[in-house]
């Protein structure tokens, strides 16, 4: 190069770097004429490849004018040094630039309602300010300007790695795959919404897609916890079948909502397949407050006052049955209490249950006595023993934040700037310590920012992702010798008769499920039905739960009515009901059983007495697979007149089923008149007759021959 030529290349870079520094900082804060909103950004740029920050944005102008003569331009602040500066980025910008990118000049206008999209370029190892010695990150403004007035900016991180990070911390994001009640206790859809979910731009359908594309795929790059609520697959399944709405509509299987529903069941399929780097953990059916269900209650009789924990037991192995339907197995070590909900009792129930990961929420622990000027480690032990893990603070903070999240890719490279200042700032441990972070962002999420987020995630350099189990194995908490105390205890529990109502059904379904026997899908259906109705917002409307038990008390009721005798007739014609004679000291007590519909009961008749015997013995094993079914019981009477003979039916497993009238396991009192003479009795009365025949003709013939003499 000529020297002319390289001594105005010198000038001129040293003009625009004066008149870099000399701009003005813009404003942080968009117009009501005008938004902007990010639709790609480099998560971070290297300084051993291009150094390029590339971005595109979609400029729409809200206003009544057109926007003519624009112009693109990137500020940037000093790089953030503590978590004050990267909070102060939120709120006011970009205070104080230090430098920014060349113009770019967008040829056209944007007309009123119209949205152009822009694309820029910005060269990072030519910005002065980017430390080309050290991996920083970066408050960056994006400005747009319509005739060299600012008409619109945003803020972003900007990560620049000068070289690839030596010393990257362990991190773990848990995924929640979950979704409101869609059918009422009818099974009629009352979701409207939920069929829409499962589909292409669904909430749901994005979730497994951002996961397929990061830590599923043929070259995983990440590592994912789908936390899954057993009643999303039930209910897609319920949609893939054919179902009817609130209003009366069938919608068939051939529907394209059914489609969609197989589609998605087809996919979450193939996403927890990927077992390396997708670790499924599954919610309790039901998705219970673990608190509530290990209260004790006392609205039961006979002065007991049990909890529903047997319950709770049911309803985690219920929700990892439905995770088996997927070809996949629930974590055995990992679990997330339903809205993170703890309590002593819950701690204790995780030991007693050898779940020795639990997921919490960022504030579940209080850490702050360890945290420092640096982010609390994610794992804390307990005395019960599980390890919690927790989200970090300021991460999940981002995810309340409705100004960011209505830009979803700006909000994904929040989450992963305020990630890479943690690693940024905590200095690296002495071996065999490792440092580690957890994320955990709500179901609420919008669902274009799953994509973007998991992806960041999956993929940062100075980030290794691992599953919560290797996580809590590698990650060392900050107070390994002492238990961290919960920050609040949840007193939540139900009310007392309606938890009653639950435990008495839960026995109930029991006997139902050992009548019928393995392979029935009926005990199932209830057993769901029940566990639907410990949904944690029925603990402050139990009159909407009641619907669930409702349907339940139904079906148990019908079965046990199907095993309980009525409609008795005996032999002669004398007996009506449960009343039966016997003409002879021997005789048959006939029982006719109910009707099972489509159903077969095994149960066993017993009858028990101390004035009859029973010489064909006193318990029959009956199958109860049609109505009308007559079971005979031959019996002796050891007196006569009316005496009780005690009816029972019991469940293969021995339990007495309630037949009584009052619901309750008592058994039924069979009255049974014996009308036949006793041979002994008779004897006796005919020789006492003879007797005072003979007694009274010795006097008759006295009385004869006195008269005659």
């Amino acid at each position: 190069m000529p020297p002319v030529r390289r001594f105005l290349g010198a000038a001129a870079a040293a003009l625009v770097a004066v008149c870099v520094v000399a701009v003005p900082p813009p404003a942080a804060a968009q117009n009501a004429d005008v938004s902007l909103r990010l639709e790609s950004l480099s998560p971070w740029v290297s300084g051993q490849h291009r150094g390029a920050l590339d971005l595109v944005i979609d400029a729409t102008n809200n206003g009544t004018d057109a926007l003519p003569q624009l112009t693109l331009q990137v500020y940037f602040g000093e790089h953030i040094s503590t978590q004050a500066d990267f909070d102060a980025m939120l709120t006011t910008g970009v205070p104080t630039t230090v430098a920014s990118s060349p113009p770019k000049e967008i040829h056209g206008v944007i007309d009123p309602g119209e949205t152009r999209k822009m694309a820029m370029t910005v060269d990072l190892k030519a910005i002065a300010a980017i430390d080309q010695g050290d991996s920083q990150v970066y408050p960056a403004s994006i400005t747009l300007y319509s005739q060299g007035t600012v008409v619109a900016s945003l803020v972003t991180p900007v990560i620049y790695l000068f070289q690839t990070p030596e010393k990257p911390i362990r991190s773990s994001v848990a995924v929640p795959l979950s979704a409101p009640i869609a059918f009422g206790a009818d099974d009629a859809l009352v979701d409207t919404a939920f069929p829409a979910s499962l589909g292409e731009g669904g909430s749901l359908r994005e979730i497994l897609n951002a996961i397929a594309g990061s830590a599923s795929a043929r070259h995983p790059r990440g590592a994912v916890d789908l936390l899954t609520d057993p009643m999303v697959i039930t209910q897609a399944r319920q949609v893939a079948d054919g179902y009817h709405t609130s209003d009366g509509t069938q919608v068939p299987a051939e529907s394209p909502e059914a489609a969609r529903a197989t589609r998605f069941l087809g996919e979450l399929t193939s996403v927890v397949g990927a077992t390396r780097n997708v670790e499924t953990v599954s919610q309790a059916f039901g998705n219970p407050n673990v608190p509530s269900m290990l209260a004790t209650y006392s609205g039961f009789p006979s002065g007991v006052a049990p909890n529903l924990e047997t319950q709770l037991d049911a309803q985690r192995a219920s929700g990892s049955d439905v995770i088996s339907t997927l070809n996949a197995t629930a974590s055995p070590r990992v679990f997330a209490p339903s809205g993170a909900q703890f309590n002593d009792e819950t701690l204790d129930w995780l030991a007693r249950s050898s779940l020795d990961v639990v997921l919490g929420a960022a504030d579940t622990v209080d850490r702050s006595p360890w945290q420092g000027l640096t982010a609390p480690a994610p794992t804390v032990p307990t005395t019960a023993g599980p390890t919690l893990v927790l989200p970090d603070p300021s991460t999940q903070a981002l995810f309340g934040r409705a100004d960011l999240l209505a830009d979803p890719v700006r909000a994904s490279q929040m989450v992963l700037g305020q990630l890479a200042f943690i690693w940024k700032q905590e200095p690296v441990p002495v071996a065999p310590y490792r440092r580690g972070v957890v994320v955990a962002p709500p179901a609420t999420l919008p669902p274009t920012m799953w994509a973007p987020l998991l992806d960041r995630l999956a993929g940062a350099p100075f980030l290794q992702p691992r599953t919560l189990t290797h996580l809590v194995d590698q990650v060392n908490p900050d107070n390994p010798n002492d238990a961290g105390p919960l920050h609040e205890e949840s007193e939540a529990r139900f009310d007392d008769s309606y938890a009653a109502g639950i435990a008495k059904l839960g026995g109930d379904v029991s006997i139902v499920n050992s009548m019928l026997g393995s392979g029935s899908q009926e005990p199932i259906d209830l057993r769901r039905r029940l566990f639907t109705a410990t949904e944690p917002t029925y603990l402050t409307d139990p009159l909407s739960g009641q619907p669930w038990l409702s349907s339940v008390d139904t079906a148990v009721s019908q079965a046990f009515a199907a095993v309980t005798p009525q409609g008795v007739v005996s032999p002669d014609g004398t007996g009506q009901g449960l009343h039966f004679t016997l003409t002879s000291h021997e005789g048959t007590i006939p029982l006719q059983m109910g009707d099972p519909g489509d159903h077969a009961y095994r149960v066993t008749v017993e009858l028990r007495s101390q004035d009859f015997t029973f010489p064909n013995g006193d318990q029959q094993d009956v199958i109860v697979d049609r109505p009308g079914v007559l079971v005979s019981f031959r019996v002796i009477a050891n007196a006569s007149g009316q005496n009780p003979i005690y009816l029972s039916v019991r469940d293969p497993n021995g339990r007495l089923v309630p037949i009584n009238p009052d619901g309750s396991v008592n058994p039924i009192a069979i009255a049974v008149r014996t009308t036949a003479v006793n041979s002994i009795a008779l004897l006796v009365t005919v020789l006492a007759a003879l007797a005072l025949v003979a007694l009274y003709a010795r006097r008759w013939f006295r009385r004869r021959r006195t008269t005659q003499t």
